[in-house]
Protein backbone atom coordinates (compact mmCIF):
# COMPACT_ATOMS: atom_id res chain seq x y z
CA UNK A 1 0.00 0.00 0.00
CA UNK A 2 1.66 3.38 -1.74
CA UNK A 3 2.63 5.28 1.90
CA UNK A 4 0.44 8.36 2.83
CA UNK A 5 0.60 9.09 6.55
CA UNK A 6 3.18 10.85 8.33
CA UNK A 7 6.54 9.52 8.29
CA UNK A 8 7.67 7.23 11.31
CA UNK A 9 4.15 7.55 12.44
CA UNK A 10 1.60 4.80 12.89
CA UNK A 11 -2.31 6.00 13.25
CA UNK A 12 -4.76 3.39 15.52
CA UNK A 13 -7.80 3.36 13.59
CA UNK A 14 -9.41 3.75 16.81
CA UNK A 15 -8.47 6.70 17.13
CA UNK A 16 -10.28 8.38 13.86
CA UNK A 17 -14.25 7.88 14.76
CA UNK A 18 -16.46 10.32 13.15
CA UNK A 19 -17.34 13.53 13.90
CA UNK A 20 -20.66 14.76 13.67
CA UNK A 21 -21.57 16.12 10.47
CA UNK A 22 -22.04 20.28 10.31
CA UNK A 23 -25.31 20.71 10.75
CA UNK A 24 -27.31 24.17 12.03
CA UNK A 25 -26.86 22.55 15.63
CA UNK A 26 -23.10 22.59 15.72
CA UNK A 27 -21.90 25.66 13.18
CA UNK A 28 -20.02 27.12 15.65
CA UNK A 29 -20.29 31.30 16.28
CA UNK A 30 -18.51 33.99 16.23
CA UNK A 31 -16.35 35.28 18.82
CA UNK A 32 -14.04 37.65 18.31
CA UNK A 33 -11.77 38.34 20.87
CA UNK A 34 -8.49 40.38 21.83
CA UNK A 35 -5.64 39.01 20.66
CA UNK A 36 -2.00 39.63 21.96
CA UNK A 37 0.99 39.89 19.60
CA UNK A 38 3.01 37.57 21.03
CA UNK A 39 3.35 35.54 17.65
CA UNK A 40 6.71 35.29 15.69
CA UNK A 41 5.87 33.56 12.75
CA UNK A 42 4.37 34.22 9.38
CA UNK A 43 1.09 33.59 6.92
CA UNK A 44 0.70 33.14 3.35
CA UNK A 45 -2.54 33.13 3.05
CA UNK A 46 -3.64 32.18 -0.80
CA UNK A 47 -7.14 33.42 -2.74
CA UNK A 48 -7.44 29.62 -4.42
CA UNK A 49 -6.78 28.83 -7.75
CA UNK A 50 -2.63 28.52 -7.10
CA UNK A 51 -1.10 28.12 -10.20
CA UNK A 52 1.99 25.95 -10.01
CA UNK A 53 3.74 28.32 -12.62
CA UNK A 54 3.09 30.90 -9.48
CA UNK A 55 7.27 30.99 -8.37
CA UNK A 56 6.77 33.86 -6.54
CA UNK A 57 4.08 32.65 -3.84
CA UNK A 58 5.72 29.44 -3.94
CA UNK A 59 9.00 30.30 -3.23
CA UNK A 60 7.91 32.75 -0.39
CA UNK A 61 6.39 30.05 1.13
CA UNK A 62 9.15 27.99 1.21
CA UNK A 63 11.68 30.98 2.42
CA UNK A 64 9.47 31.56 5.14
CA UNK A 65 9.78 27.88 6.05
CA UNK A 66 13.55 27.68 6.50
CA UNK A 67 14.66 27.76 2.85
CA UNK A 68 15.07 24.85 0.82
CA UNK A 69 17.20 22.72 3.15
CA UNK A 70 15.47 23.52 6.58
CA UNK A 71 11.27 23.44 5.35
CA UNK A 72 9.36 20.76 6.77
CA UNK A 73 6.05 21.17 6.04
CA UNK A 74 2.97 19.45 7.57
CA UNK A 75 0.01 19.37 5.11
CA UNK A 76 -3.95 19.21 6.54
CA UNK A 77 -6.22 18.31 4.13
CA UNK A 78 -9.17 18.35 6.31
CA UNK A 79 -11.59 20.68 3.85
CA UNK A 80 -10.55 18.77 0.94
CA UNK A 81 -12.70 15.82 -1.21
CA UNK A 82 -9.78 14.86 -2.19
CA UNK A 83 -7.27 14.83 0.19
CA UNK A 84 -4.37 12.67 -0.85
CA UNK A 85 -4.61 13.56 -4.67
CA UNK A 86 -4.57 17.16 -3.64
CA UNK A 87 -1.42 16.74 -1.22
CA UNK A 88 0.69 15.10 -4.40
CA UNK A 89 -0.25 18.29 -6.81
CA UNK A 90 0.91 20.34 -3.76
CA UNK A 91 3.77 17.79 -3.09
CA UNK A 92 4.55 18.21 -6.97
CA UNK A 93 4.43 21.74 -6.84
CA UNK A 94 6.82 22.26 -4.20
CA UNK A 95 9.44 19.62 -5.46
CA UNK A 96 9.76 22.03 -8.93
CA UNK A 97 10.75 24.55 -6.43
CA UNK A 98 13.49 22.89 -4.44
CA UNK A 99 12.48 20.74 -2.09
CA UNK A 100 12.46 17.27 -1.66
CA UNK A 101 8.93 14.53 -1.63
CA UNK A 102 10.39 13.90 2.02
CA UNK A 103 10.15 17.40 3.14
CA UNK A 104 6.29 16.81 3.00
CA UNK A 105 3.82 14.95 5.06
CA UNK A 106 0.23 14.02 4.93
CA UNK A 107 -0.90 14.59 8.00
CA UNK A 108 -4.53 12.06 9.05
CA UNK A 109 -7.26 14.58 9.05
CA UNK A 110 -10.00 14.47 7.02
CA UNK A 111 -13.62 14.17 6.77
CA UNK A 112 -13.84 12.10 2.80
CA UNK A 113 -12.92 9.20 1.59
CA UNK A 114 -10.55 10.14 -1.33
CA UNK A 115 -12.06 8.08 -4.63
CA UNK A 116 -8.06 7.57 -5.71
CA UNK A 117 -6.79 5.52 -3.30
CA UNK A 118 -8.52 2.42 -3.28
CA UNK A 119 -6.76 0.97 -0.28
CA UNK A 120 -7.27 3.77 2.64
CA UNK A 121 -10.73 5.44 3.60
CA UNK A 122 -9.85 9.04 4.12
CA UNK A 123 -13.37 9.62 6.15
CA UNK A 124 -11.57 7.54 8.99
CA UNK A 125 -8.93 10.45 9.75
CA UNK A 126 -11.87 12.54 11.24
CA UNK A 127 -10.51 12.66 14.71
CA UNK A 128 -6.97 12.58 13.48
CA UNK A 129 -6.81 16.34 15.11
CA UNK A 130 -7.01 14.51 18.58
CA UNK A 131 -4.29 12.15 18.34
CA UNK A 132 -1.57 13.43 20.55
CA UNK A 133 1.35 11.61 19.36
CA UNK A 134 0.60 13.05 15.11
CA UNK A 135 0.16 16.68 17.58
CA UNK A 136 3.98 15.83 19.07
CA UNK A 137 5.57 15.07 15.68
CA UNK A 138 4.54 19.06 14.67
CA UNK A 139 7.43 20.11 16.83
CA UNK A 140 9.86 18.86 14.14
CA UNK A 141 8.34 21.12 11.50
CA UNK A 142 8.64 24.60 10.41
CA UNK A 143 5.46 25.20 8.45
CA UNK A 144 2.04 23.80 8.31
CA UNK A 145 0.23 24.40 4.52
CA UNK A 146 -3.72 23.84 4.47
CA UNK A 147 -5.64 22.66 1.27
CA UNK A 148 -8.52 24.30 -0.05
CA UNK A 149 -12.20 22.96 0.19
CA UNK A 150 -14.85 23.53 2.46
CA UNK A 151 -13.76 25.93 5.32
CA UNK A 152 -16.27 24.19 8.04
CA UNK A 153 -14.23 20.43 7.90
CA UNK A 154 -11.59 22.47 8.74
CA UNK A 155 -13.22 24.20 11.60
CA UNK A 156 -15.23 21.21 12.37
CA UNK A 157 -11.65 18.79 12.94
CA UNK A 158 -9.43 20.82 14.83
CA UNK A 159 -11.61 22.98 16.55
CA UNK A 160 -15.31 21.20 17.39
CA UNK A 161 -17.46 23.15 19.17
CA UNK A 162 -14.95 25.90 19.43
CA UNK A 163 -12.93 23.41 21.39
CA UNK A 164 -8.92 23.67 20.48
CA UNK A 165 -7.73 20.15 19.49
CA UNK A 166 -4.29 19.34 20.64
CA UNK A 167 -3.14 19.39 17.00
CA UNK A 168 -4.62 22.76 16.63
CA UNK A 169 -2.63 24.01 19.57
CA UNK A 170 0.80 22.28 18.14
CA UNK A 171 0.41 24.06 14.97
CA UNK A 172 0.01 27.60 16.59
CA UNK A 173 3.16 26.48 18.50
CA UNK A 174 4.83 26.30 15.16
CA UNK A 175 3.46 29.81 14.66
CA UNK A 176 4.48 31.29 17.83
CA UNK A 177 7.92 29.84 17.62
CA UNK A 178 8.68 31.67 14.07
CA UNK A 179 7.25 29.42 11.31
CA UNK A 180 4.96 29.88 8.68
CA UNK A 181 1.27 28.79 8.41
CA UNK A 182 -0.01 28.82 4.98
CA UNK A 183 -2.99 27.79 3.20
CA UNK A 184 -5.48 28.43 -0.26
CA UNK A 185 -9.28 28.94 -0.51
CA UNK A 186 -10.83 27.82 2.36
CA UNK A 187 -7.49 27.28 4.14
CA UNK A 188 -7.07 30.58 3.84
CA UNK A 189 -10.76 31.50 5.06
CA UNK A 190 -10.36 29.93 7.96
CA UNK A 191 -7.70 32.04 9.23
CA UNK A 192 -9.35 35.24 10.68
CA UNK A 193 -11.53 34.68 13.92
CA UNK A 194 -14.61 35.44 11.61
CA UNK A 195 -14.95 33.18 9.13
CA UNK A 196 -17.50 33.80 6.29
CA UNK A 197 -18.57 30.05 5.35
CA UNK A 198 -21.07 30.22 2.43
CA UNK A 199 -23.06 33.42 0.82
CA UNK A 200 -22.65 35.34 -2.54
CA UNK A 201 -23.32 39.27 -2.66
CA UNK A 202 -26.86 39.41 -3.96
CA UNK A 203 -27.37 36.89 -1.21
CA UNK A 204 -25.54 38.60 1.54
CA UNK A 205 -27.32 41.95 0.27
CA UNK A 206 -30.70 40.84 0.04
CA UNK A 207 -31.47 38.16 2.37
CA UNK A 208 -28.98 38.91 5.18
CA UNK A 209 -27.25 36.43 6.86
CA UNK A 210 -28.35 32.65 8.02
CA UNK A 211 -26.96 30.06 10.35
CA UNK A 212 -28.17 26.82 8.10
CA UNK A 213 -25.49 25.19 5.97
CA UNK A 214 -26.65 22.63 3.22
CA UNK A 215 -22.79 21.87 1.64
CA UNK A 216 -20.54 23.53 -0.07
CA UNK A 217 -23.00 24.63 -3.01
CA UNK A 218 -24.18 26.75 -0.65
CA UNK A 219 -20.61 28.78 -0.86
CA UNK A 220 -21.87 30.36 -4.41
CA UNK A 221 -24.99 31.09 -4.00
CA UNK A 222 -27.35 32.51 -0.81
CA UNK A 223 -27.38 35.00 2.26
CA UNK A 224 -24.73 35.16 4.40
CA UNK A 225 -23.23 32.35 6.99
CA UNK A 226 -20.48 33.70 9.54
CA UNK A 227 -19.14 31.47 11.54
CA UNK A 228 -15.68 30.69 14.40
CA UNK A 229 -12.53 30.69 12.26
CA UNK A 230 -9.41 29.71 13.97
CA UNK A 231 -7.77 33.28 14.54
CA UNK A 232 -4.23 33.54 12.98
CA UNK A 233 -5.28 36.21 11.09
CA UNK A 234 -5.97 39.12 14.20
CA UNK A 235 -7.32 41.96 12.16
CA UNK A 236 -9.31 40.97 9.44
CA UNK A 237 -11.86 39.04 8.22
CA UNK A 238 -10.73 37.01 5.14
CA UNK A 239 -12.39 36.45 1.92
CA UNK A 240 -11.33 34.24 -1.31
CA UNK A 241 -11.40 33.84 -4.81
CA UNK A 242 -12.37 37.02 -4.99
CA UNK A 243 -13.37 39.15 -7.56
CA UNK A 244 -13.46 36.83 -9.93
CA UNK A 245 -16.52 35.91 -7.80
CA UNK A 246 -17.41 39.01 -7.06
CA UNK A 247 -17.33 38.63 -3.50
CA UNK A 248 -16.89 42.28 -2.33
CA UNK A 249 -20.54 43.29 -1.46
CA UNK A 250 -20.67 39.75 0.97
CA UNK A 251 -17.82 41.06 2.52
CA UNK A 252 -18.90 44.43 3.07
CA UNK A 253 -22.22 42.62 4.90
CA UNK A 254 -19.59 40.47 7.04
CA UNK A 255 -17.36 43.50 8.11
CA UNK A 256 -20.26 45.75 9.20
CA UNK A 257 -21.60 42.99 11.07
CA UNK A 258 -18.67 42.15 12.64
CA UNK A 259 -17.61 46.18 12.94
CA UNK A 260 -17.06 46.54 16.59
CA UNK A 261 -13.86 43.47 16.45
CA UNK A 262 -13.14 43.73 13.07
CA UNK A 263 -13.76 46.82 10.95
CA UNK A 264 -11.57 45.49 8.21
CA UNK A 265 -11.68 42.76 5.60
CA UNK A 266 -9.26 41.53 3.26
CA UNK A 267 -10.49 40.03 -0.17
CA UNK A 268 -7.58 37.65 -1.66
CA UNK A 269 -7.87 37.70 -5.27
CA UNK A 270 -7.11 33.77 -6.49
CA UNK A 271 -3.59 33.00 -7.66
CA UNK A 272 -2.50 35.86 -5.08
CA UNK A 273 -1.15 35.58 -1.65
CA UNK A 274 -1.41 37.83 1.52
CA UNK A 275 1.97 37.50 3.26
CA UNK A 276 1.23 38.71 6.90
CA UNK A 277 4.40 38.53 9.12
CA UNK A 278 3.52 39.08 12.60
CA UNK A 279 6.85 40.63 13.88
CA UNK A 280 6.53 43.71 11.99
CA UNK A 281 2.55 43.46 12.12
CA UNK A 282 2.45 44.35 8.00
CA UNK A 283 0.83 42.30 5.06
CA UNK A 284 2.13 42.34 1.52
CA UNK A 285 0.38 41.18 -1.48
CA UNK A 286 2.41 38.87 -3.93
CA UNK A 287 1.21 36.73 -6.75
CA UNK A 288 -1.29 37.45 -10.07
CA UNK A 289 -4.00 39.43 -9.09
CA UNK A 290 -4.89 41.92 -6.27
CA UNK A 291 -5.87 41.82 -2.49
CA UNK A 292 -9.08 44.30 -2.03
CA UNK A 293 -9.30 45.80 1.49
CA UNK A 294 -12.54 47.08 3.24
CA UNK A 295 -12.90 48.99 5.98
CA UNK A 296 -16.44 50.23 7.27
CA UNK A 297 -14.78 51.90 10.17
CA UNK A 298 -16.18 55.13 9.36
CA UNK A 299 -19.15 53.72 7.33
CA UNK A 300 -23.03 54.57 7.87
CA UNK A 301 -25.54 51.85 8.13
CA UNK A 302 -29.08 53.55 7.07
CA UNK A 303 -32.28 51.97 8.16
CA UNK A 304 -33.83 51.95 4.68
CA UNK A 305 -37.07 49.43 4.38
CA UNK A 306 -36.55 49.02 0.77
CA UNK A 307 -32.96 47.87 1.47
CA UNK A 308 -29.56 47.39 2.52
CA UNK A 309 -28.23 50.77 2.18
CA UNK A 310 -24.69 51.71 3.51
CA UNK A 311 -22.68 54.98 2.87
CA UNK A 312 -18.60 55.85 2.87
CA UNK A 313 -17.48 52.32 2.62
CA UNK A 314 -13.73 52.51 1.81
CA UNK A 315 -12.01 50.36 -1.13
CA UNK A 316 -8.52 49.65 -1.67
CA UNK A 317 -6.77 47.59 -4.33
CA UNK A 318 -3.26 46.50 -3.31
CA UNK A 319 -1.74 43.98 -6.02
CA UNK A 320 1.67 43.66 -7.37
CA UNK A 321 3.90 44.13 -3.47
CA UNK A 322 1.79 46.73 -2.04
CA UNK A 323 1.87 46.75 1.38
CA UNK A 324 -0.37 47.55 4.62
CA UNK A 325 0.61 48.48 8.37
CA UNK A 326 -1.58 47.68 10.56
CA UNK A 327 0.40 49.76 13.36
CA UNK A 328 0.45 53.09 11.40
CA UNK A 329 -3.16 51.63 9.67
CA UNK A 330 -1.27 53.01 6.41
CA UNK A 331 -1.37 51.62 2.95
CA UNK A 332 2.10 51.54 1.18
CA UNK A 333 2.25 51.31 -2.55
CA UNK A 334 5.75 49.55 -3.93
CA UNK A 335 7.70 52.39 -3.81
CA UNK A 336 8.61 51.24 -7.88
CA UNK A 337 5.10 52.74 -8.63
CA UNK A 338 4.15 56.51 -9.43
CA UNK A 339 1.05 58.14 -8.19
CA UNK A 340 -1.70 58.64 -10.60
CA UNK A 341 -3.35 61.78 -9.39
CA UNK A 342 -2.30 64.96 -11.17
CA UNK A 343 -0.72 62.19 -13.62
CA UNK A 344 -4.13 60.54 -14.99
CA UNK A 345 -3.50 58.46 -18.21
CA UNK A 346 -7.15 58.60 -19.06
CA UNK A 347 -9.88 61.58 -19.65
CA UNK A 348 -13.42 59.93 -19.76
CA UNK A 349 -15.83 61.81 -18.50
CA UNK A 350 -18.46 58.74 -18.27
CA UNK A 351 -16.51 55.68 -18.11
CA UNK A 352 -19.31 52.49 -18.58
CA UNK A 353 -18.62 50.16 -16.04
CA UNK A 354 -21.70 48.33 -15.87
CA UNK A 355 -21.73 44.50 -17.11
CA UNK A 356 -19.52 41.68 -19.04
CA UNK A 357 -19.08 44.95 -21.78
CA UNK A 358 -17.15 46.85 -19.52
CA UNK A 359 -13.60 47.86 -20.55
CA UNK A 360 -12.83 46.61 -17.17
CA UNK A 361 -15.37 44.54 -15.78
CA UNK A 362 -13.79 43.31 -12.52
CA UNK A 363 -13.14 45.89 -9.69
CA UNK A 364 -9.94 45.95 -9.15
CA UNK A 365 -9.49 47.37 -12.65
CA UNK A 366 -12.57 49.92 -12.80
CA UNK A 367 -10.63 51.41 -9.31
CA UNK A 368 -7.51 51.23 -10.87
CA UNK A 369 -8.16 52.19 -14.38
CA UNK A 370 -11.98 53.95 -14.50
CA UNK A 371 -11.42 55.77 -11.58
CA UNK A 372 -7.97 56.65 -10.02
CA UNK A 373 -6.32 56.89 -12.98
CA UNK A 374 -8.67 59.08 -14.79
CA UNK A 375 -8.77 62.69 -14.54
CA UNK A 376 -11.94 62.90 -16.67
CA UNK A 377 -14.43 61.66 -13.56
CA UNK A 378 -14.14 61.57 -9.80
CA UNK A 379 -17.15 58.84 -9.65
CA UNK A 380 -17.85 55.47 -11.34
CA UNK A 381 -21.46 54.34 -10.85
CA UNK A 382 -22.58 50.54 -11.68
CA UNK A 383 -25.62 48.94 -10.69
CA UNK A 384 -26.38 45.53 -9.32
CA UNK A 385 -29.84 43.61 -9.96
CA UNK A 386 -31.75 40.88 -11.54
CA UNK A 387 -33.99 42.39 -13.98
CA UNK A 388 -36.81 44.70 -12.87
CA UNK A 389 -37.25 45.06 -8.69
CA UNK A 390 -35.23 46.02 -6.34
CA UNK A 391 -31.42 46.26 -6.45
CA UNK A 392 -28.52 48.23 -6.29
CA UNK A 393 -26.36 51.52 -6.97
CA UNK A 394 -22.99 51.31 -6.56
CA UNK A 395 -21.35 54.70 -6.42
CA UNK A 396 -17.71 55.08 -6.41
CA UNK A 397 -16.08 57.86 -5.32
CA UNK A 398 -12.22 59.80 -5.91
CA UNK A 399 -12.28 61.90 -2.75
CA UNK A 400 -9.48 64.23 -1.05
CA UNK A 401 -8.71 60.64 1.04
CA UNK A 402 -8.25 58.58 -2.19
CA UNK A 403 -4.75 57.70 -3.99
CA UNK A 404 -3.42 55.77 -6.64
CA UNK A 405 -0.40 54.50 -8.07
CA UNK A 406 0.46 52.46 -11.08
CA UNK A 407 3.49 51.04 -12.64
CA UNK A 408 4.61 47.89 -14.91
CA UNK A 409 6.32 46.03 -13.17
CA UNK A 410 6.61 42.45 -15.52
CA UNK A 411 7.07 43.61 -18.63
CA UNK A 412 3.91 44.99 -19.62
CA UNK A 413 1.53 44.22 -17.38
CA UNK A 414 -0.41 46.54 -15.43
CA UNK A 415 -0.05 46.66 -11.37
CA UNK A 416 -2.02 49.61 -10.00
CA UNK A 417 -3.17 50.52 -6.56
CA UNK A 418 -6.33 52.37 -5.66
CA UNK A 419 -6.16 53.13 -1.98
CA UNK A 420 -9.37 54.72 -0.13
CA UNK A 421 -11.82 54.64 -2.76
CA UNK A 422 -15.14 55.63 -1.12
CA UNK A 423 -18.40 53.34 -2.01
CA UNK A 424 -22.19 54.01 -1.25
CA UNK A 425 -24.31 51.21 -1.57
CA UNK A 426 -27.82 52.60 -2.23
CA UNK A 427 -30.93 50.70 -2.86
CA UNK A 428 -32.82 51.10 -6.31
CA UNK A 429 -35.75 50.24 -7.86
CA UNK A 430 -35.20 49.26 -11.29
CA UNK A 431 -37.65 48.78 -14.30
CA UNK A 432 -36.40 46.87 -17.65
CA UNK A 433 -38.25 46.85 -20.84
CA UNK A 434 -36.51 45.11 -23.40
CA UNK A 435 -36.68 47.20 -26.30
CA UNK A 436 -37.55 44.13 -29.44
CA UNK A 437 -38.64 45.08 -32.81
CA UNK A 438 -42.10 43.05 -32.41
CA UNK A 439 -42.60 45.42 -28.79
CA UNK A 440 -42.20 48.58 -31.34
CA UNK A 441 -44.93 47.33 -33.68
CA UNK A 442 -47.28 47.23 -31.15
CA UNK A 443 -46.64 50.66 -30.00
CA UNK A 444 -47.00 52.09 -33.42
CA UNK A 445 -49.66 49.55 -34.58
CA UNK A 446 -53.12 51.67 -34.13
CA UNK A 447 -56.05 49.80 -32.24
Amino acid sequence: MEQILVKHIVISLLSLSVLLGCSKADLPKPKPQPKLMLDKGSLVLVGGALAGSNAEIYQRFIALAGGELQARIAVIPAASGQPVKYFKQFQADMVRYGLDEDQMSLFPVAVADDKNTADVDESTWRRGATDTQLAGHLSQYTAVWFLGGDQLNITATLAPNGIKSVLLQAIWDVYQRGGVIGGTSAGAAMMSEVMIAAGDSWGALTKGTTDTYHGIQDQENGPLLLAQGLGFFPHAIIDQHFDRKARFGRLIVATELSKVHFPMGFGIDENTALVYTAQDNSAQVIGAGAVTAIDVTHAKRIDNPKGYHIENVRLSVMQGGDRYNFDTEQFVANPLKSATVGHEYLNLAKPIVSGVFSRNSRLKDMLTFDLVDNKGSSEVVSYLHQGSGVGFTLRFVQDEHTTGYWQYLDGMLDSGSAFGVRLDIIPTEFSITPLTAASQELVEKPQ
